[in-house]
Parts: C-alpha cells; structure tokens; sequence
C-alpha cells in the first residue's frame, strides 16, 4: 500500500499567462494531518482543485491515493471526502432530501455515523439548507464528508465565516473524528491558530512555491526569534545565513532566524551583546514573520 496518500510533483499552473503555482512539490504520508498555508491568492485552492481533477494542470503530476488525479475512478473518488470552503450545498433541497441524495450516490455510507452526527449538531432534517446558518451548514457539510468513511478528507478553509463558538465545535469534531479514526487530512485554513490545534505537518505556499514543509513542532524548533541588547548602537548589518527579518532600534536588535545553532550563536557574540532573550513564536507569528 502506497504510504503517502497525497503527492505533488513539480506542479505548475498559469491562469492568463500568469504563474500561480511554480514548481509545486509536496507529499502527505498515510495518517498525517497536514496544514497548508498562504495569503489570499497564493495558489492553495487551486492545488486543491487540481488534485480533485477539477482544475487541470499546465505542467506536473498529482495523485491521490496513488491514482493520478485526473484518472480517479468513482471507487476511488468514495474514499475522498471534501469540505468547501464557503459550504455550498443545494439551497432549495431540505437537510434530509441532500442526505438521502449523497446517500444514493455513495459507494459506502454509514446511516448510523451520521445519524450520530446530526444527533451531535442537532440539525434539523426537515429544515432547507438555505435556513441553516453558516456554522450549520459548515457542520452538515463535515457530517456528510465524514458518512463515506473517507481515506482522505481534503478541508479548504472550512470555518471560514464562522464565529468563534462555531468554528471551536468544529474542530472539536474534527480533532476528535480524526484520532479517532486515523484518517488523513489536507487542511488549509487563512485561521492559524486553528491550523496549529489540528496539524501535525505544515506547508508554507508563497510565490508559487512550498516555502517550508516540515513538522510543526519541526518548524517551531526551526525558526527562533531573539532580542539583543547592546552596550552602544546594534549593529546595522549582518552576514549571517538564514536570517529571516531584522530590526534594530538603538541599542535593541530583534532578529527572526532560521536554523539557529552554537555557530550562529557564536557568530553574534562577536558583537559582545549585553543580553541574549528568546521571543516565544505562535505558527501565526511564525507565518508572518516569513
């Protein structure tokens, strides 16, 4: 059995001769959380659109499951479960009509799972989905991804538009689904925080590119932001690898860093810093110092 459910290789797509991804390579091994990351427009629906075949490539391959993306056969696409982002499900159809529809289209469905859901969020099978409010249908989208017992649930920005209450209840199912099951999940979320209750990978998109791809306890350990102070002015510049900002004010120099080690360490206390501090980094801080 392949191990890694989803992979990437040297994808590139041009909308209008323009370049949104550039190179793409990225791999989810079986069981992984994966948490894909990026400003607005940097490419990570597209991604995911592609891998669904629903976009095709300009250049490169995808799979899923170990099946090329734009040859999955309706078996293999039962095992993909996929929350949109924004929930856009049949208006006029009423909660129970669009359950019993997917029901009819599933190549497996577990009755008693999503009964079980829809217990949970107490959604209400006679209502329509236009009624609903967001963070019902966000919930009735999850109920409906999860009732195939998918392989691979793919999430792009799932609580987007949620309020905090709802968007919590959210992933509290969701963590609670996934270990319980051991499913892999790709995840893209514009909310860090919610990335980094979840994912035990990260991926960094930006420019087109996989910027970072690593562990998340990985990057934190990776990427170290540090405060010196100096007897006289900080020094002005630097020629030291890795540096991923700097700021200096007076005697105050704060410098974010990756792979930080004895030598860079060594490096700095040429300059004779009075004090030495580490700055505590969230992803989200990570994220934007990047």
């Amino acid at each position: 059995m392949n191990d890694m459910v989803v992979k990437i290789e040297d994808l590139y797509k041009y909308f209008d001769g323009r370049c949104v991804l550039n190179g793409v390579n990225l791999s989810v091994p079986r069981g992984c959380i994966y948490g894909l990351l990026g400003r607005n427009g940097t490419g990570k629906t597209t991604i995911i659109r592609i891998l669904l075949g629903l976009e095709p490539a300009t250049r490169g391959a995808t799979e899923l499951l170990g099946a090329e993306s734009n040859r999955l056969t309706a078996r293999q696409r039962g095992k993909i479960g996929y929350v949109a982002e924004g929930h856009h499900l049949i208006q006029n159809y009423k909660v129970g009509k669009l359950a019993q529809l997917c029901k009819n289209l599933a190549n497996q469905w577990d009755q008693k799972f999503f009964d079980h859901l829809m217990s949970t969020f107490r959604l209400p099978m006679d209502r329509k989905i236009k009624k609903l409010s967001a963070g019902m249908r966000a919930q009735l989208n999850l109920a409906l991804a999860m009732a195939i017992n998918p392989e691979l649930l793919i999430m792009d920005d799932p609580t987007l538009g949620l309020d905090t209450i709802a968007r919590r209840q959210f992933l509290e199912l969701a963590i609670d689904l996934i270990q319980k099951e051991g499913r892999t999940i790709l995840f893209c979320s514009h909310i860090l925080s919610d990335v980094e209750r979840i994912a035990d990978r990260i991926g960094i998109l930006r420019a087109g590119k996989i910027l970072v791809d690593c562990s998340l306890e990985e990057l934190k350990r990776r990427i170290k932001k540090l405060r010196f102070i100096f007897a006289d002015k900080a020094p002005s510049q630097l020629h030291l690898n890795e540096i991923i900002n700097q700021q200096s004010s007076g005697r105050e120099m704060i410098l974010t860093v990756a792979n930080w080690n004895q030598q860079k360490q060594a490096f700095m206390e040429t300059f004779g810093p009075a004090s030495c501090s580490e700055i505590a980094l969230s992803l989200e801080d990570i994220f934007i110092e990047c």
